[in-house]
């Protein structure tokens, strides 16, 4: 296996298990917000959830800008515009969220909310563009944005990705804000 099917299969699987994980988090918080209660099964992993997040958004932070460096210049991958932009709100958080870490600084979300925000739009944009196929330019070197380096079970893309991470950091830094 190359190290280009790697790398696209774990992005492929690790973005897939996020979404499962986002789609319980919702289902767990809607029967929480019915209910008053955590649900049994879910007690440790949302405890655990609490005492990590700021540990997990950091990871994943780091995991993207280490995955994306590795897509641009290992494999040689050009990125667009919007990918860029995608990665200029991305790479601050590496730091941001590792002092957090380290000084367990607890209003970690308030920094970075804007960066995730403006990031998910960003990156929902360029999954329409591709999903939709529409074409152009958008001024990186001649490099579509619309162009898809990496299609992992039928729907899985870098912005896909991009954004489940967006999403997720909003969530771990506003549990970290609330429970710690």
């Amino acid at each position: 296996m190359s190290l280009v099917n790697f790398l696209d299969s774990m992005l492929g699987i690790g973005t897939f298990l996020l979404h499962i994980c986002l789609i319980v988090f919702f289902s767990s918080y809607i029967y929480y917000r019915i209910t008053k209660k955590i649900p049994l099964m879910f007690e440790e992993i949302w405890k655990f959830i609490k005492d990590n997040s700021l540990t997990l958004a950091f990871l994943m932070t780091f995991g993207a800008m280490i995955v994306s460096l590795i897509y641009s210049e290992i494999i040689g991958y050009e990125a667009c515009v919007l990918c860029w932009y995608q990665r200029t709100l991305i790479y601050p958080q590496v730091i941001i969220l590792g002092v957090a870490l380290l000084k367990k600084y607890r209003d970690t979300f308030d920094f970075v909310v804007g960066l995730n925000v403006l990031g998910f739009v960003i990156a929902l944009y360029q999954y329409y563009l591709q999903r939709f196929n529409i074409s152009g330019n958008c001024g990186s070197a001649g490099i579509a944005c619309n162009s898809i380096y990496v299609f992992e079970l039928g729907y899985i893309t870098i912005p896909m990705a991009s954004l489940t991470l967006f999403v997720s950091v909003i969530i771990l830094t506003y549990i970290w804000k609330k429970n710690n």
